[in-house]
């Protein structure tokens, strides 16, 4: 009876430890652009916005500023009374761009100062530099619900800049003229790291377009330095490709295997002592 107590304890042990192993990590290459022309132009989008989004404001970022209340239903200034307010601004940092679609749709640009201000209608002067895009709109949002019920604010940093993703980590360097090359990018973004290849950087452009254009260039050469000195343009994208480091991630694989099974004996020896 006690060989027949074991044995269950026994395959449900087991069959704790195939579950361990199936969550193990399965070991893939960072790689996030293959091929040598091809690109994933959803997966580029959507790292591209995200390091948008970590972002920090800087001094002379243009902000498109949304506001909302109702929790987003309706667009603040339904009298345009920011718009007429912000053409009072002047040089104070705020500037209006209008279109017509169906209805005239308002778009509020605002200029951070020096000082790393930028002056909003309504709500004055507000301190935003050295905060992510998401910590502006939070910091914008508290300075409405003086004014606003359940105020929603939506804002994006639309002067020029370029994204560099990859070994570097994902970061947006502003441009601060039109005659910057991909090697003073890398330069501003950190330099490559020692996870990153030289020889396989990629420079993408028109990534909006749905699709993009690809440039291979290869620092580790002469002719590749030459190439790279490419002039960027605003919203490109350079890729640094991380470095295969395969014995590092198998061996942290290789270790988190023994650990699982480490635990499954322990778990099994503790139970058989309290058995016998």
């Amino acid at each position: 009876m006690l060989f027949a107590f074991r044995k269950p304890i026994f395959y449900l042990l087991l069959l704790i430890g195939i579950s361990q192993l199936s969550s193990c990590n399965v070991y893939r290459q960072n790689v996030m652009f293959r091929t040598e022309g091809d690109v994933n132009a959803d997966l580029l989008r959507a790292s591209t916005a995200e390091a948008g989004r970590n972002y920090k404001i800087q001094p002379n970022d243009v902000l498109n500023i949304r506001i909302y209340t109702n929790k987003g239903e309706i667009l603040v200034d339904p009298n345009n009374f920011l718009r007429q307010e912000l053409t009072q601004t002047g040089n104070s940092g705020g500037r209006s761009v209008s279109s017509q679609q169906n209805n005239q749709k308002e778009q509020q640009e605002y200029t951070v100062l020096p000082n790393g201000e930028v002056k909003v209608p309504m709500i004055g002067f507000v301190p935003v530099q050295g905060l992510t895009v998401s910590q502006a709109d939070s910091l914008f949002q508290s300075r409405f619900e003086t004014y606003y019920r359940d105020t929603y604010v939506y804002s994006q940093v639309i002067s020029r800049r370029v994204v560099v993703l990859g070994a570097t980590g994902g970061r947006v360097v502003p441009l601060s003229n039109e005659n910057i090359n991909v090697v003073e990018v890398l330069a501003l973004a950190g330099g490559i790291p020692e996870n990153g290849k030289a020889q396989n950087i990629r420079l993408i452009r028109d990534v909006a377009s749905g699709r993009p254009i690809v440039h291979v260039i290869d620092l580790s050469t002469i002719a590749g330095l030459q190439r790279a000195s490419l002039k960027v343009q605003p919203n490109d994208v350079i890729y640094v490709e991380p470095v295969r480091r395969v014995f590092n991630e198998s061996l942290r694989d290789v270790l988190t295997v023994v650990g699982a099974l480490s635990n499954v004996l322990t778990s099994y020896i503790v139970i058989r002592n309290i058995i016998n």
